[in-house]
């Protein structure tokens, strides 16, 4: 499902409020990253499904696997984390966002049930956040 079109399917679900009080991190400059830790969590619906989509990152500060984990949500469901080394160093800067973002991602390519989402430059997202608290 394309972009666009989970944005209308939130509009017509009455759900768009939950994105639109998030940071938009989508404009920054980012580096596509593998969704980890998705064997339970993305069904074969989401996986079925490339092109371009919505994604959510998450903090969850209570995690018992790493203090540092950032959950990435399609939809509002749980479809897998960040990477471990890259949430380390991003972890504090989206709780200084109020601890979730919206950001671009991938669905699954051809030939593979992988999922991909667009992580913002530690530089860009570090600039990003200057500016976001001087507003």
């Amino acid at each position: 499902m394309s972009v666009w079109w989970e944005h209308v399917r939130s509009l017509l679900s009455l759900r768009a409020h939950e994105h639109a009080a998030l940071p938009d991190l989508r404009g920054l400059e980012s580096t596509r990253a593998r969704v980890e830790r998705t064997h339970f969590l993305a069904d074969d619906h989401e996986r079925s499904h490339a092109g371009d989509r919505m994604y959510v990152l998450r903090r969850e500060p209570g995690n018992r696997r790493d203090a540092s984990a950032i959950a990435v949500y399609a939809r509002g469901r749980g479809v897998g984390y960040v990477a471990d080394a890259y949430a380390a160093d991003i972890a504090q800067l989206l709780d200084d966002l109020g601890g979730a973002a919206v950001v671009n991602g991938l669905g699954s390519t051809a030939g593979s049930s992988r999922l991909w989402v667009e992580l913002p430059e530690e530089h860009a997202l570090r600039d990003f956040v200057g500016s976001y608290s001087a507003t």
